[in-house]
């Protein structure tokens, strides 16, 4: 029996290895590409956090609540997000007064929403979207002036 197991692995010309070689460069190039569209999702993230960031800073240091919206939408609207957004960033402005009911001493919070096409982050058509949302919370200084 073992004779015969040996005369067909001798016989072999090595046919199966190719295919097998062939499998193995697919997985190889979807692994590339799944890390490409991860690490472009990842990057797409953290710009919305920085920029979130700086619009909340922003509209902290606004001398009252209506040009603190405006900062806010002026800094989203300059970032690097207008042109990676689907539509552009959306900004929701939010903030809390002071224990004493004024502007200065409240936290504004400012919450950013992007929705990226997956072709964007892939490289090639791919179908649907992800939408990114970060905020932050940034205190308005008590004693500005």
């Amino acid at each position: 029996m073992w004779r015969r197991l040996r005369r067909r692995w001798a016989d072999d010309a090595g046919v199966g290895t190719p295919v097998e070689m062939m499998y193995l460069l697919i997985f190889c190039l979807v692994s590339v590409f799944f890390l490409v569209f991860v690490g472009r999702l990842h990057a797409a993230g953290t710009e919305v956090t920085n920029t979130a960031q700086q619009a909340a800073r922003a509209a902290s240091l606004a001398p009252d609540p209506r040009s603190a919206k405006v900062a806010a939408q002026e800094v989203a609207a300059a970032s690097v997000l207008g042109t990676r957004c689907a539509g552009g960033p959306t900004v929701v402005f939010t903030w809390v007064s002071s224990p004493t009911g004024t502007w200065q001493g409240g936290s504004v919070t400012v919450t950013l929403r992007c929705t990226v096409r997956n072709e964007t982050l892939s490289g090639f058509w791919a179908p649907g979207s992800r939408t990114i949302s970060m905020s932050d919370t940034q205190p308005v200084d008590r004693y500005r002036r």
